[in-house]
């Protein structure tokens, strides 16, 4: 125990003025005589001991009185526990889970009103002097600063519903190390929260010890719920009359089974596809919407399903950027291959041009999508170079081995790629014995493959009816020590005729022999159609993933970006145009290596389609979802995490007994002790009340 104030403790000084009065308020007895005073000296006899006793009573009281009144005035706590509580100004931070199941209702109201009057409790047991800091599931950059009291209480009204979540971790780590920052000699971090179960992960949390955290729960209701989880587009490129299957995972947490679940595909604000779902409880289930791609250009896509009260997940919105062709360029090291040439002839897909090998500048490969090298003699190491930075940018680089080729170069250039090299030339004739029917090329081109169809000019085939070619002289090739690239069509012998190694954002493939009727029947074969035709298809770089907001990402962009001098904005789509008058920005566009990267930070705040142009023109398409944590209304309550926080041993975590209490009282007897003052006081009075019952007793 101690005093907040001791000095009133000389008070205790007073004691002695009832011990005074006491000892020298004797009573003077008179003599009265009687003729027979046998029963009377009984009685007086007893008489004057009850009196004495009274009197001893009555200074008794009088002391105690005293007493417990200068104990009031010196306010005795009670510690609480073993936190060390420093003299001097306390710095505070408050959190406040401001995600989307803080919308949920336990009966009385939204939990989130509830988060901001527990958050005032708190403030209103701190003194004016003291500092505060306000964090949301937002954690914007303009939250990273102090507060004064009054400050802090207008901040925590304009608290709102926003569409990030966070960590329970994440959210006491970004206070801990603010809080390290500040200069007030205790430091307080509170919590507020629906500690909803996919955000609770105990193991990260801070154990500082300087920094002493508090939980507030809050009580919520675990809803049942059907969100849509995630997409997958079923064709690793995407082009006009293409055929688009789009995978949609849904999760249904109720506990009843769904059936007949309406699922709808819109694509720039016109439904698409439409398809139903049975969902049965606490499960994953998949549903495949089609669609054909009929113009170029931005494509924004979402996918919808109908599901109340939980709303902010019923749709997924994901960008598809349609190039109108790709740019083809093939080098020609010999006489030009006439297979190669018919092969993109008319096609308005595929923009092929053809170059000899001793007119082609490598300094400049800027415009094209894929480079097809047919048959160099040899490969210098300026051009080797220029193509590694095409390939890391994007780019696909074919490289066509030429009978002659001179090994020592070619090696060189392609250990820059990582790619295996060529061993030793092979003469003769050699079959093809196995097809690698997983490789991206020939997704879809078989009728037992999974996924979409594809609408380009490789006609399915049944596998089995696919002939493989044969080849006469050929390379084989030596692998690289952990070499990544991946065989796709295999001779007998287990050499590689055609191999894929990846580089970068972009591919080098390797044929280790002509494409010429005297070296291979390959290209008079079915099969070569699909293989080069989608070589050059799938070099234009896909579009990014969605992003998940309020998580800082690196988005890959499809084009390339000058922000030097240069109006860069994201804004959102709206019927097909940007609608700048809500969401414009400017948005973080990183380059590095010719490679340009969207970095998202805290903007923007709210899901769906943008729009992301330079200099008024439009030039790709990104998308935003909410994050799927939230949808899992499933929540802990006060005896789990009083378990989780003993189970990983966080001493400097303590919560909150009874959230639905008034907690203002409670912090205070955790940072000051339990104060005692009013119960000193209350004694005080009941001795005085004593006092004065015994004063009127009357000593028969």
């Amino acid at each position: 125990m101690s005093f907040a104030s001791p000095l009133f403790l000389i008070g205790l000084i007073a004691v002695a003025i009832p011990i005074v009065v006491h000892l020298f308020n004797f009573r003077r007895y008179k003599k009265v005589y009687f003729s027979n005073v046998d029963q009377l000296e009984q009685l007086q006899t007893e008489t004057r001991r009850q009196s004495n006793l009274r009197q001893l009573l009555i200074l008794a009281a009088r002391i105690l009185a005293i007493v417990f009144l200068v104990l009031a005035f010196a306010r005795p706590v009670l510690s609480s526990g073993d936190k060390v509580v420093r003299a001097g100004a306390n710095d505070v931070s408050i959190f406040i889970d401001n995600s989307f199941s803080m919308e949920n209702s336990d009966g009385n109201g939204i939990i989130l009103d509830k988060a901001k009057v527990k958050a005032r409790e708190i403030v209103a047991a701190y003194a004016p002097s003291d500092r505060f800091q306000l964090l949301t599931s937002d954690m914007e950059g303009r939250q990273f600063h102090w507060l004064s009291k009054e400050e802090m209480l207008s901040a925590i009204d304009e608290v709102q519903i926003g569409g990030s979540s966070a960590m329970l971790s994440d959210a006491a780590g970004r206070q801990a190390d603010f809080l390290h920052g500040g200069r007030g000699q205790n430091r307080y971090a509170y919590l507020i929260s629906d500690f909803q179960a996919a955000a609770v992960d105990m193991d990260a949390m801070p154990t500082d010890s300087s920094v002493q955290i508090t939980f507030v729960p809050l009580t919520s209701t675990s809803s049942n719920n059907v969100y849509i989880d995630s997409i997958a587009i079923g064709s690793p490129a995407i082009h006009i009359g293409n055929s688009v299957t789009v995978r949609v995972w849904i999760a249904n947490e109720g506990d009843e089974n769904l059936d007949k679940v309406p699922v709808s595909l819109f694509v720039n604000d016109k439904q698409r596809a439409l398809a139903t779902i049975d969902l049965p409880s606490r499960s994953t289930s998949t549903v495949d919407l089609h669609f054909v791609v009929d113009q170029s250009g931005v494509l924004s896509c979402r996918v919808e399903t109908e599901d109340y009260p939980v709303t902010f997940d019923n749709e997924y919105f994901f960008s598809l950027n349609v190039r109108s062709r790709v740019d083809c360029l093939i080098v020609d090291g010999a006489d030009r291959n006439p297979f190669l040439a018919s092969l993109f002839e008319g096609d308005s897909s595929v923009r092929c041009s053809s170059m000899s090998l001793r007119q082609m500048d490598f300094s400049n490969l800027d415009g094209h999508d894929m480079i097809l090298l047919d048959e160099p003699s040899s490969i210098t190491s300026g051009m080797a170079q220029a193509l590694l930075g095409f390939a890391q940018q994007g780019g696909t680089v074919v490289v066509v081995a030429a009978d002659d080729a001179d090994a020592t170069s070619y090696n060189a250039a392609l250990s820059l790629f990582s790619a295996p090299l060529l061993a030793s030339k092979h003469s003769g004739r050699a079959t093809a014995a196995l097809l690698n029917r997983e490789c991206s090329l020939y997704l879809n081109v078989f009728s037992s493959g999974e996924g979409n169809r594809t609408g380009n000019r490789s006609n399915s085939a049944a596998v089995n009816d696919i002939e493989l070619p044969t080849v006469n002289n050929y390379w084989s090739l030596q692998p690289l020590q952990n070499s990544l690239h991946e065989s796709i069509i295999t001779l007998a012998g287990g050499d590689d005729y055609i191999c894929h190694t990846p580089c970068g954002d972009g591919h080098l493939y390797l044929i280790t022999a002509p494409l010429r009727d005297n070296h291979t029947d390959f290209v008079r074969q079915a099969l070569f159609v699909p293989t080069l035709y989608n070589m050059a298809l799938y070099s234009v770089r896909p579009s990014a993933p969605p992003a998940i907001l309020g998580r800082e990402q690196s988005l890959t962009l499809v084009g390339r970006y000058e922000t030097e001098g240069h109006a860069v904005r994201l804004e959102k789509e709206s019927h097909g145009s940007a609608d700048g008058e809500t969401s414009g920005i400017i948005p973080d566009i990183r380059s590095n290596g010719g490679v340009c990267r969207l970095v998202t930070h805290d903007s923007p705040s709210e899901a769906g389609n943008y729009l992301l142009s330079q200099d008024g023109e439009v030039r790709e398409g990104v998308s935003f979802n909410y994050s799927r944590n939230e949808s899992k209304m499933q929540f802990l309550e006060n005896d789990a995490i009083q378990a989780l926080i003993d189970d990983f041993g966080l001493n400097n975590v303590s919560l909150v007994p009874n959230p639905d209490k008034p907690i203002d009282t409670y912090l205070r007897e955790q940072m000051e002790g339990r104060s005692l003052w009013r119960w000193c006081l209350i004694l005080s009075l009941l001795m005085l009340l004593a006092e004065i019952l015994l004063v009127k007793i009357k000593v028969k």
